[in-house]
């Protein structure tokens, strides 16, 4: 029985003798097969279909709403533009006047009654008036109105008579054509067996041709991409093992996978990379969403999987994942963190695809676990140690390094080299100093660091990981500051406002208190603004020590201001109410925490936070 054809004779037939039901199980294709026949007869203009999904509704009256809503939209759509526009001013022209004459009270005439009738239009539904028919438009232009319940066993309304009877009354009272989709294995309860058999008059039960599907998809995908609907149909075999592997009837996931593949396709051919590898990407990338974000036959959730190193039991259903080095940590980070960078993807493409002569170290902090072969690990590893300890890693190679140190102790791989997780520490803090002191950039981040993907010693490690961004910001913030003081307050203090920094240091404490000497009386007040604006105190960016830090220096302030001897009078206010107001700096938390707000210069109402 060929389905579409029986779908086809039930819209065309004259004599309604009921709703028609398709049902089969989930994921075998029914909604994508109605949406391709209501397309392409609304495009035809043989008829007017409504596709409804019933999912999440909980009421008759919301059923009845979306009909309307779907009925008036399909015919101001067999409108001409222009008409489509008088429509819409004569819609507003009728309420307005219907508002009119039925809200002006006894008496009320002229401007009040516009106004009151103006007032009243504002909240009038015309479309109410509407009474949807079992056709649309007139003479030539009529065509029949078809809807498409979708989803039946999904709706929120317990009572299934309820919800049949809702349909029932567009069938019998309305004489409208109906096709009802539901997965019946999915519906409980006598009483949908009951009214079933008064609403519906004939059942159409769908088993899943998958192959077809997917070549139906893939010769229909409404590219964006130039080129990607031909890609999909060259390669819909590769589509079809994926899908087959993956052991699901996960239809609408195939189809996420498709549309989200355009970007890499997009980006891949954008610079013409070894495009004979990209079907296999396809591939991999497909097994990875499925791995990582599928149920499994039973309808379970997706276990939790290390997308990273594909540790876990069975992942070994897709043979040919990875193939010709078809992983990237872009697109598995994209899968996990639902974040897409494309210029980060495309260097891992000039990496993998454009430079033919990559080093054992390259490789190794390039390439997949299972992508990297023994020399990577023998000579590679090593040298990736020696820079970890020098601070010439950046952050993610470090988190590379780390990561697949992991990995090969839990296969139980030898290491060529003991790795001291200190030292890596160590080298960290080399990097942030040339970083502080300009002499290099670390590129930006893109790994999410895993405690459980870190070897047991390097828990302390993780942490200094995740700040280490929030440090560079912090250096950053630093010479910002520095900069403002170097142009004496000049600047505006919103150019630095609500800094973040890791501490206040013996530097910073020095040319500010040399700044703060030198500089005229507005100058010294805008400094000092901008220095108790500051945060020193925030866990994210400082460490107690460094908090302590601060502290201490904060007091040494305290001494300097005393100390000071200005013979200007204004001078001498503003070092007082600066002395006076910095010890609240050093209990800003407790002030934070207690909903307090600081004012500072109150005399001279300066500022106010």
């Amino acid at each position: 029985m060929n389905i579409e054809s029986e779908i086809l004779d039930y819209v065309n037939c004259n004599e309604n003798t009921g709703a028609l039901l398709l049902t089969g199980p989930w994921g075998c294709g029914k909604s994508y097969l109605m949406e391709q026949i209501a397309k392409d007869l609304n495009q035809e203009k043989a008829a007017a279909i409504a596709v409804i999904s019933l999912f999440g509704l909980d009421s008759i009256s919301a059923i009845n709403k979306r009909v309307k809503d779907e009925y008036i939209s399909l015919k101001l759509g067999m409108l001409g533009k222009s008409a489509r526009k008088l429509s819409k001013k004569l819609a507003i022209l009728v309420k307005d006047g219907l508002a009119v004459a039925g809200s002006a009270a006894p008496g009320v005439t002229g401007l009040a009654a516009a106004s009151q009738g103006l007032s009243s239009a504002l909240s009038y539904d015309l479309f109410g008036f509407f009474d949807v028919q079992s056709t649309i438009g007139n003479n030539d232009s009529k065509r029949k109105f078809v809807i498409v319940f979708d989803d039946l066993e999904r709706c929120d309304i317990n009572s299934k008579k309820d919800i049949l009877g809702a349909i029932n009354n567009f069938v019998e009272n309305k004489q409208i054509k109906v096709i009802v989709i539901a997965d019946e294995d999915k519906i409980d309860g006598d009483d949908y067996r009951e009214y079933k058999e008064k609403l519906i008059s004939r059942t159409l039960c769908m088993t899943a041709d998958y192959d077809s599907i997917i070549e139906n998809i893939s010769a229909n995908y409404a590219e964006a991409a130039d080129g990607y609907r031909d890609f999909l149909k060259e390669n819909a075999d590769l589509i079809k093992s994926v899908f087959a592997e993956s052991r699901t009837s996960n239809i609408r996931m195939l189809k996420t996978i498709l549309a989200d593949f355009e970007r890499v396709y997009a980006a891949w051919t954008k610079f013409g990379f070894a495009i004979e590898y990209m079907p296999w990407a396809l591939y991999t990338f497909g097994a990875e969403v499925y791995l990582s974000k599928a149920p499994d036959k039973d309808g379970k959730p997706a276990p939790k999987r290390d997308l990273l190193f594909f540790t876990n039991e069975g992942d070994d259903q897709y043979p040919n994942i990875g193939k010709y080095h078809s992983s990237f940590i872009t697109t598995k980070q994209w899968i996990t963190s639902g974040t897409w960078n494309a210029a980060l993807f495309t260097e891992e493409l000039k990496r993998k695809y454009a430079e033919t002569d990559m080093s054992p170290l390259d490789r190794f902090l390039t390439y997949g676990f299972w992508d990297m072969q023994q020399e990577d690990i023998d000579v590679g590893l090593p040298q990736a140690v020696s820079l970890s300890y020098a601070g010439e890693l950046s952050k993610d190679s470090v988190i590379t390094l780390i990561q697949k140190i992991h990995a090969l102790n839990e296969y139980n791989i030898a290491i060529p080299v003991q790795i001291d997780y200190q030292l890596v520490e160590d080298g960290l803090e080399k990097r942030l100093l040339k970083i502080r002191n300009g002499k290099l950039e670390d590129p930006a981040s893109h790994l999410i660091i895993k405690e459980s993907q870190f070897d047991a010693g390097a828990s302390h490690l993780a942490k200094s990981l995740n700040r280490f961004d929030n440090r560079i910001e912090s250096a950053n913030n630093r010479e910002k500051f520095i900069q403002y003081l170097n142009d004496r307050g000049s600047t505006s203090n919103y150019s630095i406002l609500n800094l973040n920094m890791e501490e206040f240091d013996d530097e910073l404490f020095s040319i500010f208190c040399m700044e703060y000497r030198l500089s005229n009386n507005i100058d010294r007040k805008n400094i000092a603004l901008a220095l108790l604006d500051l945060s020193f105190y925030s866990s994210e960016y400082s460490t107690q020590e460094n908090m302590q830090h601060t502290t201490e220096n904060f007091v040494k302030l305290i001494d300097f201001l005393k100390a000071l001897d200005d013979t200007d009078s204004i001078a001498k206010l503003i070092n007082i109410s600066f002395r006076t107001r910095s010890p609240r700096k050093l209990n800003c938390q407790k002030l934070a925490d207690s909903g307090l707000r600081r004012v500072l210069f109150p005399e001279f109402c300066l500022y106010i936070e």
